[in-house]
């Protein structure tokens, strides 16, 4: 059957010579790439060149895919900016907080408790309110921050929530999360409570102020927020990690929900294009508490400054006000004056130096050698004296013993020319010539190590030559420890000699005479009959009083 010449459809001879070539088709494809909304009316081709169709088709759409993505890689390179970190508007562990509680070049106001790795903006307390701020104003075009908090709690649920701000104005405490209301500047916040009760937290929140609105509490700020995404951030293994970048009046939140350890693992939340903030201000972290209660930690906050590609950061004069500068400069001049009037001072009270070069700051490797030499000595010296003291405080021990044993010796003499023997003599006296030696060994290792410290303090006076003396030192340890092993070795046989002979020990008191008896035995006997006798007759007694008062009944 023959359709109409003017019909819809045409019929036409099938054969190789209806087959477009590829030429035609790859003509075909890119005319249809560069003019994609022009609308090409094409004749089909014939079932037999479906697979080259198919295969040039693949081809310009691969083509034209890689010249995207070329294009695209080749504006982000372009487009990446510089960052330079700022280390007076950020903090970290682990020395984050001073001696007396403070964070450099911040303030923390409320419940916030800064410690040695974080800070603790609040507690798991209900109604509590805390902050953290910059004490300094940013003036930065484009910035950075890269904040690391924990957010844990007991509970299913928690509240109320952190905030990241950067306001004109520093919000030190308020009813919006722990800040103050209507502001001036960008909060991201961190809602962790559901006052709206859509099930919609925890939930990140970007919320613009111009000074004038009043933040809507009831509904989460969900009229007023510019942007937002559901991340649950309460009890994760690791801390989260948010990356918020404020470029080209562009604000985007990227989030590390805190599953991994990988710090870079972000993901997008949210993005506000168009964004106006203030030109300078101040960055801020709040939290508070209300009916239930977490704990809100801040582990880092790192800012960075952005540059465009092309153009040069300013240098760190630049940002200093010209008040401060010339406060400082003024300062600096005063510092000056006053060490130039000192060196004159000391150049009149010193002629002798004037004109010697300066020494260097920074000692030599000889120099340094010395100083640990002279060191190494010096404790030493320290110890030898604290070894002196205590062989002192021996020496008058032994000394106080030996005149004890002196004075009971001459007792023991006493009483022998009066007549009295005592066989302990021999004994006393062994002991007392025992004590004598100690005694001479004692005198003789303290000497040692007067001629020691002495040896040592010459050796530290004489700078220049810090090998004399070294060989004589040597030889007083070797004589010391030889002194006290033969003190050792005296100690041992006294407490083996008292070992072997106990007889021997020291005197015993004579012992007392035999106290004789208050009562003999023959005296008992009679006694105890005595107390028979009379209990039986009282006896015998009471039984005839009884019997003679029965005689009446």
């Amino acid at each position: 059957m023959k359709a109409k010449e003017n019909g819809p459809m045409r019929e036409r001879p099938v054969g190789p010579t209806d087959v477009p070539s590829c030429s035609s088709w790859t003509e075909l494809s890119a005319t249809s790439a560069v003019i994609p909304n022009m609308a090409v009316s094409v004749a089909l081709p014939s079932v037999a060149g479906a697979p080259s169709l198919i295969l040039t088709f693949v081809t310009a759409l691969i083509f034209h895919r890689s010249v995207a993505d070329i294009a695209t890689g080749a504006s982000s390179s372009e487009e990446t900016p510089h960052r330079r970190f700022e280390y007076k508007y950020s903090f970290k562990g682990p020395h984050l907080s001073q001696p007396d509680g403070s964070i450099p070049f911040w303030i923390h106001t409320g419940n916030a408790i800064p410690s040695a790795d974080q800070v603790r903006i609040t507690p798991s307390l209900r109604s509590q309110r805390g902050s953290v701020w910059t004490k300094n104003r940013v003036n930065f075009e484009h910035w950075e921050a890269e904040v690391t908090f924990r957010v844990s709690g007991r509970g299913r649920m928690g509240a109320d929530g952190l905030a990241v701000w950067f306001t004109s104005e520093q919000g030190l405490d308020g009813p919006v999360y722990g800040a103050a209301d209507q502001w001036n500047g960008v909060g991201i916040f961190f809602d962790s409570f559901d006052n709206d009760g859509k099930k919609n937290n925890p939930a990140i929140v970007v919320v613009g102020n111009n000074g004038k609105l009043v933040y809507d509490h009831q509904n989460d700020g969900a009229t007023q927020a510019l942007g937002t995404c559901l991340r649950d951030f309460r009890n994760k293994p690791y801390p989260v990690r948010a990356k918020i970048k404020y470029y080209k009046k562009t604000l985007t939140v990227m989030i590390n929900n805190g599953f991994t350890p990988d710090k870079e693992d972000y993901e997008f939340c949210t993005k506000v294009d168009t964004m106006i903030i203030p030109t300078d201000g101040f960055f801020g972290i709040s939290a508070a508490t209300g009916g239930l209660a977490d704990d809100h930690d801040v582990l880092s906050f790192l800012l960075f400054r952005l540059t465009e590609p092309g153009q040069q950061p300013p240098p760190p004069e630049s940002e200093i006000p010209k008040e401060e500068k010339d406060k400082y400069q003024e300062e600096f001049q005063n510092f000056q004056q006053e060490l130039d009037k000192k060196k004159e001072e000391f150049q009149k009270e010193h002629p002798d130096v004037q004109g010697e070069p300066i020494e260097d700051l920074y000692e030599t490797v000889n120099d340094r050698e010395i100083r640990q030499v002279f060191e190494g000595q010096n404790r030493i010296h320290l110890e030898i004296k604290q070894l002196h003291r205590q062989l002192a405080m021996i020496l008058d021990e032994q000394r106080r013993y030996v005149s004890v044993i002196t004075d009971e010796v001459a007792k023991k003499g006493t009483n022998a020319e009066s007549g009295q023997v005592d066989s302990a003599s021999p004994q006393l006296g062994s002991v007392l010539a025992t004590q004598q030696e100690v005694l001479r060994n004692l005198n003789e290792l303290r000497s040692s190590f007067y001629e020691s410290l002495k040896q040592i303090g010459s050796a530290q006076h004489q700078g220049n030559a810090p090998g004399i003396g070294t060989y004589e030192t040597i030889q007083h340890f070797n004589d010391i420890k030889e002194h006290l092993h033969l003190v050792k070795k005296d100690v041992d046989h006294l407490v083996q000699r008292g070992v072997q002979n106990p007889a021997e020990k020291a005197v015993k008191c004579p012992e007392m005479p035999p106290v004789p008896a208050c009562l003999s035995t023959v005296h008992f006997v009679i006694f105890i009959v005595v107390q028979s006798v009379l209990f039986f007759c009282y006896i015998m007694y009471k039984s005839q009083q009884e019997a003679a008062a029965k005689k009446f009944f």
